[in-house]
């Protein structure tokens, strides 16, 4: 009898080892919480196994996109810098990652993108950020930089809306830029938003307070935290990266109460694509918490589309209200009202030498 008990013993304890051994197999890959329910796509993207992105330059934010995107799914990519309205359709280029809306725009209305709406877009902060053919990834807003010890030692408070910068107070003071860049347009949108049929006379008595005009690629903000410029305007984006990159803690960053317009940057899938699978995954990616994070994480201190993203510590301490957004950069007639402006100011700015 001991010998059978022994032996039946002996037989449950080698079944409850076989058990333990099954309950700590590999249970395969795991993903971030903003992928559960997307299990069949990411099967079908892995048996693809390769994604080709094209992108607008080599700054270190692209490049962590599309690593972090082969870590997470064990799927190969190759980076492409050419412009994507260059490439034909079939060129084996798959997704358009991290450049100007405008540019989606066009490919859209060209019909070279491919329709998708990724199961994310239901999150996204505005609904306007999406598009059948594009999502917007993140947005940078045009705001007002100062030194705050500079007006402090000046005995002069920071402007608070478009309107504070015709004050006396900031003559001489004030850098703003051309208006043949980005930066220069967004500050004509917002005198048009904010003061209407009198934009160009807000632009022009506006000039009587500035100190110099920048140009594209040299903006304003680069000078604030050195108390050459006192007060500038231009991207958020810019005066952050001065603050947190060269530890300028004399920089403020203000959204004009008064709103302000804002650019965005898209990602979408290329038509023709050879990866569709993979395509449309890393569109879900685009816009999951992991990858919107990593634009601060890597020196471009935009805004995330989405909700629910974990912003790096020292940017999200600088307070920046994005509340005060009121639209972007225009498209159709509207975009020709405001080249009108613009031509408009410019000419009264830099009249044509009398012949």
């Amino acid at each position: 009898m001991k010998r059978i008990l022994c032996s039946a013993l002996a037989l449950v304890l080698a079944l409850s080892l076989c058990a333990c051994g099954e309950s700590g197999g590999d249970p395969g890959p795991t993903y971030p919480a903003a992928f559960a329910g997307l299990e069949d796509q990411i099967d079908a993207a892995r048996e693809e196994g390769r994604l080709t992105v094209c992108v607008s330059g080599d700054e270190p934010f692209l490049t962590a996109a599309c690593e972090k995107f082969e870590e997470l799914f064990g799927i190969s990519v190759t980076v492409c810098t050419a412009e994507p309205d260059a490439l034909p359709n079939g060129s084996g280029t798959d997704v358009w990652y991290g450049g100007d809306e405008a540019l989606c725009r066009a490919l859209s209305e060209s019909g070279g993108l491919m329709a998708y709406t990724p199961e994310a877009a239901s999150a996204l902060i505005d609904p306007g950020y999406g598009h059948e053919d594009y999502c917007a990834i993140n947005s940078d807003a045009l705001g007002i930089m100062v030194n705050s010890d500079v007006l402090a030692r000046m005995g002069i408070s920071a402007p608070r809306s478009w309107d504070d910068l015709l004050e006396p107070v900031y003559r001489e003071l004030v850098w703003l830029p051309g208006y043949d860049t980005t930066e220069g347009r967004l500050l004509a949108q917002a005198a048009w938003d904010a003061f209407g049929d009198k934009a160009e006379k807000y632009l022009l008595e506006l000039d009587e307070n500035v100190a110099q005009y920048t140009e594209d690629g040299d903006p304003a903000t680069k000078y604030v935290g050195t108390g050459e410029c006192v007060v500038a305007v231009g991207l958020l984006s810019s005066g952050a990266a001065q603050r947190l990159e060269n530890s300028y803690d004399d920089i403020r960053l203000v959204t004009p109460r008064s709103g302000t317009p804002y650019v965005l940057n898209g990602s979408a899938i290329l038509r023709g694509t050879a990866h569709s699978a993979a395509a449309q995954l890393w569109m879900e990616y685009a816009l999951s918490p992991t990858c919107q994070a990593l634009a601060a994480m890597n020196g471009w201190y935009v805004w995330p589309t989405m909700e629910n993203v974990s912003l790096p510590e020292d940017l999200a301490q600088l307070n920046v209200d994005l509340d005060g957004l009121t639209c972007r950069l225009p498209m159709g007639e509207d975009a020709e009202a405001l080249d009108s402006l613009i031509d408009a100011v410019q000419t009264a700015l830099n009249p044509p030498a009398e012949s």
